[in-house]
């Protein structure tokens, strides 16, 4: 006979509070509030929609077995996700559940670290992406997640509902310690503005110049004291999708841009024209909708490289003969020579915005290497280093053999620094090195969890195995403090990805291929 007095395990009476919290006054929907300019309920929202549910993926670790592949457990089990692109929307389970549901926003960080969401996309009319509404980041509800570790195995457990031993998301909480009302991510790498503050809009080249650790202290800083340079939550929340959705570390499951490296000569010059013209044998090596340079120096980093034209987008192509192919090109028309040579180059932000699902990339036609790639609502992998402001490293030599790679964390970014660790918390190492393997990419075999931040360990693994991508460091060549350089550029090849880092250069380095990009979760509470 059936048990009437059913007991109600936590996560039913999670699931009953989240009903009662839904018919709540001021939960249902977002409401704008006229006086403030901006929704004032978004805490509620997201309190009112809470389910309870956890979703859970469970990895090998790498000295049981090296594969990267998963299996997705508790309430993830049955879910499945394809790749959309430009032309296709692939099966997504996830999108309408509230633990994954995001919105495309306008939204302001103030001095606290506080959110402030002024647009939302398909809610209202003021959202905008190009900037004349303010940033674009994608918002979601606080999460929180457990890693629970035997001998063998790892899983993650993620649920919009605090459990006991579940822990906030990186970034849920404030320095004062309550809680964000919502998380929001820069959905675009990080363009400037004429008076060098970082953006978050759609349609820009992503600016080499905010791609230190040093500048994102200081340009961050323009915008007010709430605003960051990736930080680790940021990082974090990616990783954490990626395995949860796909069941894997190899990101490769959705595709980036790491191996796209074209270069070629000019074959006839014109004058006032909005097009370049190179060998046909060489066209198809150039994708459309990609970024291009145009100029009489093939060195990226030089000015020569975008003396014709700079961070072009490809619109479509010509062929004009056997011999010659046009590529027609988005800006202002322009003169060319045959003295110049087409650059491939970072795609420039909004690559993505054309996407039928919440994850892809633009073209099944293209490589997936070519490509940057959608996350949860993020674009990602535009084919540049990110580099981690709150995340520092102190190489140290400790003999002739041997070098290791401190890991250094500030949690408000107010107190980050530009030369010491005096206000940082050490979490961990990196994989050392010696000799023979210094100066060189390492596939890194698996992780460990601290203080919110995944940290690679290993130096065994290849780009199909254990974490899948590689650590690049220079201990015992070079000494001090080095910036955290994420996911990978334009000929990075196989190392690259979520979990990739760079570790080579000072905290003031920058280089064409590196970025940076806005986080809002720069004051958080250690």
């Amino acid at each position: 006979m059936a048990n009437t007095q059913k007991v109600m395990t936590l996560e039913d009476t999670a699931k009953l509070i989240a009903k009662v919290h839904a018919n709540a006054t001021g939960g249902a929907k977002f409401e704008y509030d006229n006086a403030k300019g901006e929704y004032g309920n978004v805490a509620a929202y997201m309190a009112a929609h809470t389910d309870g549910r956890v979703y859970g993926v469970k990895f090998p670790k790498y000295t049981y077995s090296n594969t990267p592949t998963g299996v997705k457990t508790r309430d993830n089990a049955n879910l499945a996700i394809e790749i959309s692109t430009n032309d296709k929307a692939g099966r997504d389970d996830y999108a309408p559940l509230n633990a994954f549901r995001v919105w495309d926003v306008n939204a302001t960080v103030d001095d606290d670290g506080v959110p402030h969401v002024t647009a939302i996309d398909g809610i209202d009319t003021r959202f905008k992406r190009d900037g004349s509404n303010g940033d674009v980041y994608v918002m979601t509800c606080p999460g929180y997640y457990k890693l629970d570790s035997t001998s063998t195995h790892n899983e993650f457990l993620y649920s919009d509902t605090q459990y006991d031993g579940y822990t906030p998301l990186p970034g849920v909480l404030l320095p004062d310690g309550s809680k964000r009302p919502c998380l929001l991510f820069a959905k675009y790498a990080a363009s400037l503005d004429s008076q060098q503050r970082p953006l978050s809009v759609s349609g820009k080249e992503i600016d080499r110049e905010f791609g230190s650790q040093n500048r994102a202290i200081d340009y961050a800083l323009k915008k007010g004291k709430g605003y960051a340079g990736r930080c680790a939550g940021d990082n974090f929340y990616i990783q954490l999708m990626l395995m949860l959705k796909y069941a894997t570390k190899n990101s490769d499951v959705l595709g980036g841009c790491w191996q796209y490296t074209p270069q070629t000569a000019v074959t006839k010059a014109e004058t006032g024209v909005k097009r370049v013209i190179i060998a046909t044998s060489s066209a198809g090596n150039f994708d459309i909708g990609s970024t291009i340079n145009i100029g009489t120096d093939k060195e990226r980093n030089n000015t020569g490289n975008y003396s014709a034209a700079r961070a072009r987008t490809i619109l479509s192509k010509t062929n004009l003969d056997a011999n010659n192919t046009a590529l027609n090109l988005d800006g202002d028309a322009i003169t060319t020579t045959t003295a110049c040579f087409v650059s491939s180059m970072p795609w420039k932000t909004g690559a993505t915005d054309k996407l039928l699902g919440t994850d892809g990339r633009p073209s099944a036609a293209f490589a997936a290497n070519h490509q940057p790639i959608r996350l949860q609502g993020i674009e990602l992998f535009n084919g540049i280093y990110e580099t981690d402001a709150d995340l520092i490293v102190n190489a140290v030599k400790e003999s002739d053999d041997k070098g290791r790679l401190d890991i250094y964390r500030v949690f408000d970014i107010t107190k980050a620094s530009k030369t010491s660790t005096a206000n940082y918390t050490k979490i961990g190492e990196f994989p050392a090195r010696t000799k023979a393997i210094d100066n060189s990419w390492k596939q890194a075999e698996d992780f460990t969890l601290s203080n919110g931040v995944l940290i690679p360990t290993g130096i065994a693994a290849t780009s199909t195995t254990g974490l899948c991508d590689g650590v690049y460091a220079n201990p015992l060549t070079s000494q001090g403090l080095r910036q955290v350089r994420r996911f990978g550029g334009l000929w990075g090849g196989a190392a690259c990805g979520a979990f990739a880092v760079y570790l080579s250069d000072g905290l003031a380095g920058r280089r064409w291929g590196v970025g940076g990009r806005l986080s809002a979760l720069g004051r958080t509470k250690a």
